[in-house]
């Protein structure tokens, strides 16, 4: 990959420390932009609150140039974070300013933190714990979107919004012509740090269905995380792309036949899943992204010799 100028908002955050550092591994330039300041981080931080419109565009002129990409992470991070109310709006406010800003200064790829509260839910609109099972497995980007809170809304308005935005016509802004933007929304699910992902492997007993069965149980390491959003931000392809990536393996222990005879029966599409040993198919990402998933808790358990309690 050609080394790429990048803006990254939500820079201070678990992912998007992991994806700075990964990008600058790799040799990108990158300028964050977080609410708070952070030290050691590898990479210029524009102190700013996207919650302001003008944020964004004092970190383009702090790059000196059009960026290649915009990656864009900077949101309430959970339905939890806020009111309901708040947390809608303010996500909103956020992503409008940043897709349209990249889309107005003729950015060429735009990279969203989606997250799997588009389409299945852990949480209710009141905020309590669902109960509700998955409306079909194996869980992919192809199932219909059904948010039952206002961070899960938030996530499917601001992807609409990039539908339109990377529709494939070129966009007049103040009466001048700009590129046509190309983005990618990521949809992402639980996100474990190392040491969580080391807790998860040693946890053999059976789960609260209320923690994760919604969402199938899905989760991703935060390396995996951010290696998507770099695959994410120069993968070939034009107009909007949704990517659901997840780690290929539930976090509980038991086996997905099994998992699938205590949870999921009934439920579409949950013999095929059975029948491909996965509750998630990513099968999207690793065509389009050549992304893979490398870290599985199924594994880290092997190799400590757990078995299911």
């Amino acid at each position: 990959m050609a080394s790429l100028s990048i803006i990254l908002t939500g820079c201070n955050g678990r992912l998007g420390r992991a994806v700075g550092d990964l990008l600058c591994s790799r040799g990108h330039r990158v300028i964050g932009v977080d609410a708070a300041a952070s030290p050691g981080r590898p990479h210029p931080v524009v102190i700013e609150d996207l919650r302001n419109p003008s944020a964004i565009h004092r970190a383009f002129d702090r790059l000196g140039a059009v960026p290649d990409a915009v990656v864009h992470l900077a949101n309430h991070t959970n339905a939890q974070a806020a009111p309901p109310e708040v947390v809608l709006r303010e996500n909103l406010a956020m992503n409008t300013s940043v897709f349209m800003a990249a889309a107005q200064a003729g950015v060429g790829r735009a990279v969203f933190s989606s997250s799997i509260q588009a389409f299945v839910s852990n949480y209710e609109v009141d905020g309590s714990m669902s109960t509700r099972r998955p409306h079909r497995l194996p869980l992919s980007e192809a199932l219909e979107p059904r948010p039952s809170n206002a961070y899960g809304l938030s996530k499917v308005m601001s992807e609409r919004m990039l539908d339109g935005l990377c529709d494939g016509a070129s966009l007049k802004f103040h009466g001048r012509e700009g590129a046509a933007l190309s983005a990618a929304s990521v949809r992402l699910p639980y996100i474990l740090t190392q040491q969580q992902f080391e807790g998860a492997a040693k946890n053999t007993a059976m789960i609260d269905y209320r923690w994760g069965g919604p969402e199938a149980f899905a989760y991703i390491h935060v390396d995996d995380a951010a290696s998507a959003i770099l695959a994410a931000c120069a993968a070939p392809f034009h107009g909007h792309e949704v990517f659901w990536v997840s780690a290929p393996d539930p976090r509980m222990a038991q086996s997905v036949e099994a998992i699938v005879a205590q949870h999921y029966e009934g439920v579409p599409g949950a013999a095929d899943a059975v029948k491909l040993g996965r509750l998630s198919d990513c099968s999207k990402a690793e065509r389009m992204l050549g992304w893979k998933a490398e870290h599985r808790v199924t594994a880290e358990r092997e190799r400590a010799g757990l078995r299911p309690a």
